[in-house]
């Protein structure tokens, strides 16, 4: 591994601060520009000399004439490789270079794929690595202040027309530089932004109009791996960047796409493009959505890795794995009421940190841990994530971030391996494998040491294991940075330790670990401890063991006691403030960090969820699956959803008479309690089998959703599996009606009413989902749904005559999902279609009862008719044989008395008797034909008058269902579905937001 070195330059035996690092395996020196270094001198030659790394040590090589150089004033004789040593001196020409070795600033070849190097030293180098379109330079920063510019008199000279005279400034202040702008007219830019200063950290990367770049470079001083490399552009036509070997740059990364991005050439223009990778490609801290052409200066973020696009065609590679640092500065949080949740925090937790929160009720740990992560942004301050602000960032930083809330974010009928698998799909690219996942899923076991548990089920496993699997399934995307919300809550003392541990193993894995505890025994295993007061306020920052000391206390536990009895919160956070804990674990740390120093508006929205090249298809099929198999493994609720149906159906049998539709045997009561009690049990059922479905995994939702679940994919997910139960149930409960009842309709009819009863349940079960996102908790939930469907009742048309319902209840009969398939029901049994096809029935109630008896002779349900040309239940019940028989005969008037005339002399007196006796019999006969008369009269008009009461008291209650357009009333019966849908994703899009 070369060991790094440092030329320092003098030409013409003036020092003009020409400092050279050697970061390439071959350090050229000639008067050609390609040199690394070139000197202008008449006895220079094009390529004079190499500096080169052979094995373990430098050597000078000479490829010129060698009687022009010197080695400690001694002249060569021969082109033989000369072994460098430190302090070593080479005179060539008029300049004299100083050979110095550095410990520990490593070195790469230039080509190098290489990732990192150990490093290892007694004291911190500070550069500034100076970039043009011809030359690199490294120019130590070893002095108080530095100027940079044009001018010969600068400390950094670079000698071009964009660089001012005297363009900026390097201070040394509160243990780093801070470079500041002397209102050059090219300014400096940094992120894509033009600054005026900064306080520098390792890696900075700032632009002169994209001619020249400047990157400040700190060496640690402790042994680390210093996960960088250079990437060379200039003999390549394109860069590919995945997890796949065949790739150009191998980023072996869950969260990186197989082949994720590839930088090409075009028409001389270095461009990049996102492959449709699952995670995105950000430039500039901007997700990529189109190719863009790269300018030097450019950053390029793909997992945790960042690429910096050089003048010279090269890549600067980091790998952030691990190295993840976070800073709080002024945070503060206040609701709409004016109250203080979070008041001024600043904290600073460095990479592979194990930080406890800790403090009493209400003073605001997870208000703080939500404001650390994004998930719910403070009112004002900044949080820092290496020094770029989280809240503007928070996508490019997503998939670094791990996030266990206090309630589990599985769901507990899967086994562990399932549920890992199943978050394994919803987070890793679309193009892992199978093999790769259960790669990635063994792994995790391992490290959590559930390898005996991957095939029980999560519900059968203890508090500690379940709290292991929410790790484990953040654990899959491997985060840097690991925010746990009481992990330890509820666990025994034995398992509470163990859950420390494994959380202290995983921080000396390369984590940034924050944990919320209210567990005191073990916060001992944590490298600090923030103590809060009440209103928000840090009373204590800094190691546990110090801790007791600071209080006063022998025992962590007093330290409550402590702070809420003795001083008030105010006092605590002032006192902390001016202890030296406060200046070392955070103002010390904070001051090389580029933010105000005082409290700034934090001017971000909570974050919203990427964008992902997982498609929604693709979302929807694995959410689908996931229920399935939840509800399959969930056998109580499998059993009950599907007995259900056929229990309720067996009622059809005691309930109902078998020929409530006859028209003589029938009951038109009974067959319209029938068919809106089968609506109402329909929506009930569905509606009560989904008003847990969403609120029960709320936590896991919310989790899912940050991690890129798309909203309408979830949503239906949640149909997919109602439409299943709603086929199911529809056909049972269609099935016992059958058997239960003479039904006399064709299978058309049949048809009809099963896509009736099937969209009535799904309408249900819609329902039960819009309760289900409403509902803040489970318990909730049922009450909601009685809320629900008590309109369903009284809306519906079954009890109350819409005609008699006020404007709010027209509208509220419009939105009810009972009324829609209940009257398609009513048409589709057609057990009013004689009604409805009657003419005489259209007409008002007062135009109908003036129809006169010959008004009434081409009516069908009006009249004598009504027996013979009309169906109805019982309607038969009424008839009378009169109303078929004819008016009784009446009997012929005998007429007038025979008058007397000559020729009836004789025989008037006989005929006056038998006229008489005529009369006589006229009489009784006519009594006994006004008796019959009478009564035919009146069993035929009270048949036909029952009949058609019986007939209009139904018409008025549901006349208007008796031929409604079943097609337009699914049709309204869909549109409430999606109107509900609608307001299910809109709950679920507010989630986002809250």
């Amino acid at each position: 591994m070369p060991t790094s070195a440092q030329l320092h330059v003098i030409t013409d035996g003036d020092e003009n601060n020409r400092e050279f690092r050697l970061t390439q395996a071959t350090f050229s020196i000639g008067s050609d520009p390609d040199n690394s270094l070139v000197l202008e001198h008449g006895s220079i030659l094009p390529h004079q000399a190499e500096i080169v790394w052979q094995a373990d040590h430098y050597v000078l090589e000479v490829l010129g004439n060698p009687e022009i150089l010197r080695i400690n004033q001694k002249p060569l004789v021969s082109k033989e490789p000369i072994k460098l040593h430190p302090g070593d001196e080479i005179q060539m020409g008029g300049t004299t270079i100083h050979f110095r070795e550095t410990l520990g600033t490593g070195v790469f070849p230039h080509e190098s794929a290489l990732p990192g190097t150990v490093v290892s030293q007694t004291h911190c180098d500070r550069v500034l690595q100076v970039t043009t379109s011809k030359w690199t330079q490294d120019f130590p920063l070893n002095q108080e202040t530095l100027t940079l510019g044009r001018h010969p008199q600068c400390d950094i000279v670079i000698d071009l027309p964009v660089v001012a005279d005297r363009h900026a400034q390097l201070n040394w202040e509160n243990e780093t530089y801070t470079i500041r702008d002397l209102d050059s007219p090219h300014g400096l830019t940094f992120a894509g932004d033009r600054i005026q200063e900064k306080a520098l950290q390792d890696g900075d990367f700032f632009s002169i109009e994209d001619q020249v770049t400047l990157t400040y470079q700190v060496i640690p001083q402790t042994d680390v791996i210093e996960q960088v490399e250079t990437l060379v552009l200039r003999e390549l036509k394109s860069l590919s960047f995945g997890r796949d070997p065949r790739n150009t740059t191998v980023i072996d990364h869950p969260v990186v796409s197989r082949f994720h991005a590839q930088i090409g050439l075009k028409s001389g223009t270095w461009v990049i493009e996102d492959l449709h990778s699952s995670n995105g490609t950000y430039v500039n801290g901007r997700q990529l959505r189109n190719p863009q052409p790269l300018r030097p200066g450019d950053t390029i973020r793909i997992g945790p890795y960042h690429f910096v696009f050089n003048f010279d065609e090269t890549l600067i590679q980091q790998n952030d794995s691990g190295n993840l640092r976070l800073d709080a500065v002024h945070l503060s949080k206040v609701t709409s009421k004016k109250n203080i949740l979070l008041n001024d925090i600043s904290l600073s937790i460095l990479p592979q940190e194990f930080v406890a929160v800790v403090g009493v009720s209400g003073a605001g740990k997870s208000t703080l841990l939500d404001a650390l992560n994004g998930l719910r942004p403070a009112t004002s301050g900044s949080v820092l994530v290496n020094d770029q602000d989280l809240y503007k960032n928070f996508n490019l930083f997503r998939t670094e971030l791990g996030y266990v809330p206090q309630d589990d974010i599985i769901h507990r009928e899967l086994t562990v391996s399932q549920a890992l698998d199943y978050a394994a799909r919803l987070r890793l690219p679309a193009d892992v494998t199978r093999a790769e996942r259960k790669q990635q899923i063994q792994s995790v076991l391992q490290d959590l040491e559930l390898r005996e548990r991957e095939h029980l089920r999560v519900r059968s496993l203890s508090g500690g294991q379940r709290k292991r699997v929410s790790i484990g399934v953040e654990l899959l995307t491997q985060p840097s940075l690991f925010f746990l919300d009481e992990a330890t809550s509820g666990l025994d003392p034995g398992t509470e330790t163990l859950m420390m541990r494994l959380l202290r193993r995983l921080a000396d894995q390369g984590r940034t670990i924050l944990l919320i505890t209210h567990a005191t025994k073990n916060v001992m295993v944590c490298d600090l401890v923030v103590f809060l007061a009440k209103g928000g306020r840090i009373a204590y920052f800094g190691p546990p063991a110090e801790a007791l000391t600071y209080f006063g206390v022998e025992d962590f536990d007093e330290i409550y006691l402590k702070i809420e009895g003795e001083q008030t919160p105010e006092i605590w956070e002032q006192q902390y403030r001016q202890s030296t804990l406060y200046q070392t674990y955070i103002t010390q740390r904070q001051a090389s960090l580029s933010v105000p120093t005082t409290p700034q508006k934090a001017k971000s929205k909570p974050p919203q969820p990427r964008t992902t090249a997982i498609s929604g298809w693709r979302q929807f099929a694995i959410l689908a699956q996931r229920n399935w198999t939840i509800l399959r493994q969930d056998r109580a609720s499998l059993i009950l959803m599907l007995a259900l149906a056929p229990i309720l159906g067996l009622l059809d049998f005691v309930m109902w008479q078998r020929p409530m539709f006859d028209a003589t045997k029938g009951d038109p009561g009974q067959v319209f309690t029938l068919l809106f009690i089968t609506v109402l049990t329909a929506v009930m059922v569905g509606s009560l089998a989904m008003m847990r479905e969403i609120v029960k995994e709320r936590e896991i939702y919310r989790r899912e959703r940050m991690i890129g679940l798309k909203i309408l994919p979830y949503v239906f997910s949640k149909v997919w599996l109602s439409l299943l139960l709603a086929l199911y149930q529809a056909a049972i409960f269609l099935l016992t009606k059958v058997l239960a009842v003479n039904l006399p309709i064709d299978w058309h009819g049949l048809l009809g009413m099963y896509i009736t009863l099937f969209l009535a349940t799904l309408g249900g079960m819609v329902m039960g989902l819009s309760v289900s996102a409403l509902a803040p908790n489970q318990s909730v939930a049922p009450l909601l749904t009685i809320l629900f469907l008590l309109p369903q009742i009284t809306f519906s048309g079954a009890i109350i005559s819409l005609d008699s319902l006020g404007t709010p209840g027209q509208v509220l009969s419009q939105l009810t999902v009972t009324r829609w398939p209940y009257e398609s029901l009513i048409t589709l049994s057609e057990v009013g279609k004689d009604i409805a096809g009657d003419s005489c029935w259209q007409l008002s109630t007062d135009a109908r009862e003036q129809l006169s008896d010959e008004g009434k002779e081409n009516c069908q349900c009006l009249g004598p008719q009504i027996f013979t040309q009309c169906t109805f239940p019982a309607l038969r019940q009424e008839y009378d044989p009169a109303v078929d028989q004819p008016q009784p005969a009446k009997p012929e008037d005998p007429g007038d008395p025979p008058k007397l005339t000559a020729d009836n002399r004789s025989t008037y007196e006989d005929e006056i008797e038998d006229y008489n006796d005529q009369v006589k019999d006229y009489r009784d006969q006519l009594d006994t034909w006004q008796d019959q008369f009478s009564d035919w009269r009146e069993k035929r008009g009270t048949a036909i008058a029952a009949a058609e009461l019986l007939v209009g008291r139904f018409h008025d209650k549901a006349g208007t269902a008796f031929a409604v357009n079943v097609g337009k009333h699914w049709l309204k019966l869909g549109l409430i579905m999606v109107g509900m849908l609608s307001l299910v994703v809109f709950i679920q899009h507010r989630q986002d937001v809250i």
